[in-house]
C-alpha cells in the first residue's frame, strides 16, 4: 500500500523527487486551518493532536521500512555468495575448454605441415616426372637427329601453330644442349649439325612466313611466327625483320613531295643570319619527318601489340632505329648547313629542332603513358595469372591519335623501371590466355577511354596513369642523344656568348662609329656635331617616344621575341641622333638578349639553365653599360663644357632616351629574366645586384648631366643679360618699337625660356621638369633682380622695363610652378617702382606687397629712377 494514504495525500506523494517539510505539514493541517478560518478563532490542540498522530505513523513507517531494508540486504547477501559460486565454476569449465581447444589446435598444425610437406614431395615428384618426360623426349629428338631423322619434328610442324611453338621450344632446349656439351661430347658432332642446320631452316621459314604475311597485312600469321620465332631466339630476328621491312624507312615523307618541302626547308633559311628578322619557324622538312614519326607510332602500336609478345621492346626497338638514323642523320645534315651560314644561323636551328624534337618526344611520352604502357601492364598480368580481368579495356584497333590530343608538358621526371617483360612463353595455355588478351585489347566498349579503363583494371589512378609510361626514360634519352655534342661540355654556351658578343657589337655599330669619326675631328667641332643628325620635327620625336614605350612592353618576354623588327640594328628611330643614345639600339640589344636567354632555357639543363641566364645576362649588361650607355653620357657631360656656346637643348632627349632604355632594361630583367633564374637563389640575387648598379650608375649621370646643364642654361642667359645696353630703359619718345616689344634681350632671354620649357616638357616627366624648371627660374630670379640694378631709368623707360618684367613673368607662367609665378610677380610689382608718380611711391612701398622686401633693396631700385635726385626720393629712406 502507498504510505501517503496513511496521511490523506495524494497517492505517492513520498514518491515525487523532491520533499518538503513546509508543503507536508501544511498538506495534513489542512483541514485544521480551513476549520480555524471558518470558525475565526485559533485552537492549538488540534493542531497538536493531528502532528502526533503522524508522527506516530512515521515512526511506524520508518521501523517498517528499516525491517524491509534488512531483510533485502540477507536476501542480497545470500544471492551474491550464490552467483560467486557459480563464476568460478564457469570460469574452472572456460580453463578446460582452452586447454583442449590448444590441444586441438596444436594436432591440426602438425597435421597441416605434414600436409604441405607432402604437397611439396608430390609436385616435386610431379615436375621431376615432367622434367624426366621432357628430358626423355629431348634426348629421343637428339638420338633422331643424330641419325639424320627429322620426320617427328616436320609432322609437328604440320600440326599447325601449337605444333611450330613446341617445335620451337624444341630447338632452343637442344641447342642449348648442344652449346653446353660442344667440348664434352666430340662423337656427336653429326648431331650437333643436323640441329643447327633444322635451325637454320626452321628460322628461315619462320620469317618467310612472317615476310609474307606482312606483305599481305595478314595480322594473324604475323603474329603465329613472331611468337614462335620469339619462344625460339627471343624474337631477335622477327623484330629485325619487321623494322627492315618498315615502309617508314624505305619512303619517309610520303604526305607530301619532297621538292616542295625542300623548298620550303631552304627558304626558312633565307634571313635567318640577321639578327634584325625575327627567329624563322622549324625546319619544313624536319617538321614534316616528326609528324610522319607521330603518324607511325600511333599506327604501328596497334600491329605490334598484336603480333609481338613484348610489345615494348619492339616499340623500343624502332623508336631507336628512327631517332639514331633517320632523325640524326637529318639533323646534321641540317645543322651542318646552318653552321656553314653563321653562328646565328645554326644557334636558331639548333633551338627550333631542339624544340620540336621535344615535342615529338612529349607526345610519344604521352601516348606511351595513356596507351601503351597501360596495355603492356595487362598483357604482363595476364601472362603471369593466367586469367585475363574482366572488364572494360578500349583501346581502339587502330591506335591512331592525333598529336593535338596530347597535351604540351615538359616532364623531367624520374623514369619509371621497366617490368619483367623479357620471360618466354612456355606454354600454350599461356599462348592461348594471351592472345585472348589481345583480342580483347582490341575491342571498343560503351565509349570509356582505355586509359581510365586500363588504369582501373591495374589498379592506377588516372593521374598516375597519365604521368610516367615505360618508355619515358628511353625517350629522353634518344632526345638528349641526338643533341649532346652540339651541346654538352659547354659547346653551346660557348657559342651563344660569341653570338652575343658579335651581335652587340653589329647592333652598336651605328654608335661606335659616328662616335669614332668625332673623335677624329676637333674636340670642339665633334662636340657640336654630336647632334647633328636629330631632326627638329617635335612630332617625329613624340611619335618615336611611343613606339619606345610599346617596344618596352613588348620585351617583356621570352614572347617579345616575336614582336615587330623595325628599327633594329639597321637603322635609327626618327627623331633620334646616331652616335649617342637611342631606344632603337636598346631595344636591338634587349631583342637579341631575349632571344638568346629563350635559346638558354630551351637548350641547356633546369639545373644549368639559370647560372646560364646569368652569364647572358652579364655579359648584356656589360655591353649596355660600359661600350653604350656611359660613353655616350660622358660625350654630352662633355658637350656641356664649353660654356662659351649655347647649351644644345637637345640634350634633353638623350636624358629621355636613357630613362626609356633604363625602363626598358628593367621590364626585360621582369619578364624575360626572372621566371627563369628564381627569386631566392643567390644567381638571382647576383642578378638583381648588377642591374641596380648599372641603373644607379646611369642615375648618377643624368643627375650630373641635368644640373651641368641647368647651371649651362644659367650661364647662356646671363650672357644675354649682359648684352643689355645703358640706354634700353632710356629709350627717345618716339622709339614706340622698345614701348611695344621690349628690349631685344628680354625678347632673346624669354625665347630660350620657352625653348627649354618645351624641351623639358617632350623629354623630360613631370618630377623632373618641375625639378629643373624650378633651378632655371630661380637663377632667372636672382639675376634679374641684380640685373635691373645696374641701368637709370627714366620715364619712359619705366614702361620699356614694365614691359619687358611683364615678359618674363609670362614665360616663366608657362613653366607652371605656382613658386615661380609668386616671384614673379614681386618682381613686376618691383617694375611699377620705375612707373608711379613721386607721390604715390611712399604708398606703393609701404602698404602693397612690396612692404615685405628689404627695405635696402627697395632703396637700391628707387635709386635707379632717373628723377630720384631731383625729386628727393632718396631722402624718404634715410
Amino acid at each position: 500500500m502507498d504510505p501517503s494514504r496513511a496521511f490523506g495525500l495524494p497517492e505517492g506523494y513520498f514518491a515525487q523527487p523532491g520533499f518538503s517539510a513546509d508543503e507536508f505539514i501544511e498538506q495534513i493541517s489542512q483541514g485544521d486551518l480551513e476549520f480555524a478560518k471558518k470558525n475565526a478563532i485559533f485552537e492549538p490542540k488540534p493542531f497538536v493532536r493531528t502532528f502526533e498522530r503522524a508522527l506516530q505513523k512515521l515512526i511506524d513507517a520508518q521501523d517498517e521500512l528499516g525491517a524491509n531494508i534488512s531483510s533485502l540486504e540477507r536476501s542480497t547477501k545470500s544471492y551474491s555468495e550464490d552467483h560467486r559460486k557459480k563464476m568460478t565454476r564457469l570460469k574452472q569449465t572456460f580453463a578446460t575448454v582452452g586447454s583442449s581447444f590448444e590441444r586441438l589446435e596444436t594436432q591440426i598444425s602438425e597435421v597441416s605441415s605434414n600436409t604441405i610437406r607432402i604437397g611439396e614431395q608430390l609436385d616435386t615428384v610431379a615436375k621431376e616426372k615432367d622434367r624426366a618426360g621432357a628430358i626423355k623426349e629431348l634426348v629421343e629428338f637428339y638420338a633422331e637427329l643424330n641419325e639424320g631423322n627429322t620426320a617427328r619434328l616436320d609432322e609437328l610442324l604440320d600440326g599447325g601453330s601449337e605444333g611450330m611453338m613446341k617445335v620451337a621450344h624444341t630447338l632452343r632446349r637442344l641447342n642449348t644442349i648442344v652449346v653446353d656439351n660442344q667440348y664434352s661430347a666430340p662423337t656427336d658432332t653429326a648431331a650437333k649439325r643436323q640441329i643447327e642446320k633444322y635451325s637454320e631452316d626452321f628460322e628461315k621459314t619462320m620469317l618467310r612466313n612472317f615476310e609474307a604475311a606482312y606483305r599481305d597485312s595478314d595480322i594473324h600469321n604475323m603474329s603465329i611466327a613472331a611468337r614462335t620465332l620469339d619462344a625460339f631466339n627471343g624474337g631477335v630476328s622477327v623484330v629485325k625483320a619487321y623494322i627492315n621491312q618498315h615502309p617508314f624507312f624505305l619512303s619517309s615523307m610520303i604526305s607530301q613531295s619532297q621538292d616542295s618541302i625542300a623548298e620550303a626547308s631552304y627558304q626558312s633559311m633565307e634571313g635567318i643570319s640577321d639578327i634584325t628578322h625575327l627567329p624563322p619557324p622549324p625546319d619544313r622538312w624536319l617538321a614534316q619527318l616528326f609528324a610522319d614519326t607521330r603518324d607511325m607510332m600511333f599506327k604501328d602500336w596497334a600491329v605490334i601489340s598484336k603480333v609481338f609478345p613484348r610489345p615494348i621492346d619492339v616499340m623500343q626497338q624502332l623508336l631507336k632505329r628512327v631517332f639514331e638514323q633517320t632523325i640524326q642523320s637529318y639533323l646534321e645534315t641540317l645543322l651542318g648547313r646552318a653552321d656553314r651560314q653563321s653562328k646565328l644561323a645554326f644557334l636558331r636551328v639548333l633551338s627550333s629542332s631542339h624544340l620540336e624534337t621535344r615535342k615529338l618526344v612529349e607526345d610519344l611520352q604521352r601516348f606511351d603513358a595513356e596507351t601503351v604502357t597501360p596495355a603492356v601492364m595487362v598483357l604482363e598480368s595476364t601472362r603471369r595469372s593466367g586469367n585475363m580481368p574482366q572488364g572494360l579495356l578500349d583501346m581502339p584497333n587502330n591506335a591512331q591519335t592525333s598529336s593535338a590530343q596530347f597535351s604540351r608538358s615538359r616532364s623531367k621526371k624520374t623514369p619509371a623501371k621497366q617490368g619483367d617483360n623479357n620471360g618466354a612463353i612456355d606454354d600454350d595455355d599461356d599462348m592461348d590466355d594471351e592472345v585472348a588478351a589481345r583480342d580483347r585489347l582490341g575491342e571498343a566498349r560503351s565509349g570509356v577511354s582505355s586509359a581510365v579503363a586500363i588504369a582501373a583494371l591495374i589498379g592506377r589512378s588516372e593521374g598516375d596513369n597519365a604521368g610516367v609510361g615505360l618508355l619515358h626514360g628511353f625517350l629522353n634519352r634518344c632526345c638528349d642523344d641526338l643533341f649532346e655534342s652540339y651541346i654538352a661540355g659547354g659547346n653551346y654556351m660557348s657559342a651563344e656568348q660569341a653570338h652575343l658578343k658579335e651581335a652587340f657589337r653589329h647592333a652598336l655599330a651605328p654608335f661606335l662609329r659616328a662616335r669614332a669619326e668625332r673623335q677624329t675631328t676637333t674636340r670642339g667641332n665633334a662636340l657640336l656635331g654630336m647632334f647633328s643628325n636629330i631632326t627638329k620635327d617635335n612630332n617625329a620625336s613624340q611619335a618615336n617616344s611611343s613606339v619606345a614605350s610599346s617596344g618596352a612592353a613588348g620585351l617583356g618576354g621570352i614572347g617579345g621575341i616575336g614582336g615587330s623588327s623595325t628599327n633594329l640594328a639597321g637603322g635609327q628611330a626618327a627623331g633620334e641622333p646616331e652616335g649617342t643614345l637611342t631606344t632603337a639600339a636598346a631595344r636591338t640589344l634587349l631583342q637579341v638578349h631575349a632571344e638568346a636567354i629563350a635559346r638558354a632555357v630551351e637548350l641547356e639543363n633546369d639545373n644549368l639553365s639559370a647560372g646560364s641566364v646569368a652569364r647572358l645576362t652579364s655579359l648584356l649588361t656589360t655591353t649596355l653599360g660600359d661600350d653604350y650607355m656611359f660613353p655616350a653620357l660622358e660625350d654630352v657631360m662633355e658637350s656641356l663644357q664649353d660654356l662659351r656656346q649655347e647649351p644644345d637643348l637637345r640634350i634633353f632627349s638623350v636624358i629621355r632616351t636613357a630613362n626609356i632604355i633604363v625602363r626598358l632594361v628593367q621590364i626585360h630583367f621582369q619578364r624575360a629574366l626572372v621566371p627563369f633564374v628564381g627569386t631566392s637563389s643567390y644567381i638571382y640575387r647576383d642578378m638583381v645586384a648588377e642591374k641596380n648598379q648599372l641603373m644607379s650608375r646611369v642615375e648618377m649621370s643624368l643627375n650630373l648631366i641635368s644640373n651641368k646643364l641647368v647651371g649651362a642654361c644659367t650661364q647662356w642667359i646671363t650672357g644675354i643679360l649682359n648684352k643689355q645696353r645703358k640706354n634700353d630703359f632710356r629709350p627717345a619718345d618716339d622709339d614706340f618699337t622698345a614701348f611695344e616689344m621690349g628690349t631685344q634681350p628680354c625678347r632673346q632671354c624669354t625665347d630660350y625660356l620657352y625653348r627649354v620649357r618645351q624641351a623639358c616638357q617632350q623629354n623630360l616627366g613631370v618630377e623632373n621638369r618641375e625639378r629643373i624648371l624650378t633651378d632655371v627660374g630661380i637663377a632667372l630670379h636672382r639675376m634679374l633682380m641684380e640685373h635691373f640694378r645696374k641701368y637709370v631709368v627714366s620715364v619712359a623707360g619705366g614702361l620699356v622695363l614694365v614691359k619687358d618684367m611683364s615678359k618674363y613673368r609670362e614665360a616663366i607662367g608657362s613653366f607652371g610652378i605656382p613658386a615661380l609665378v609668386e616671384k614673379f610677380s614681386i618682381l613686376q610689382d618691383i617694375s611699377n617702382i620705375f612707373v608711379v608718380q613721386p607721390a604715390s611711391l611712399k604708398s606703393l612701398l609701404d602698404e602693397g606687397p612690396l612692404a615685405r622686401l628689404d627695405r635696402a633693396t627697395l632703396q637700391a631700385f628707387v635709386q635707379m629712377r632717373e628723377d630720384s635726385k631731383t625729386s628727393g626720393l632718396v631722402r624718404q629712406f634715410m
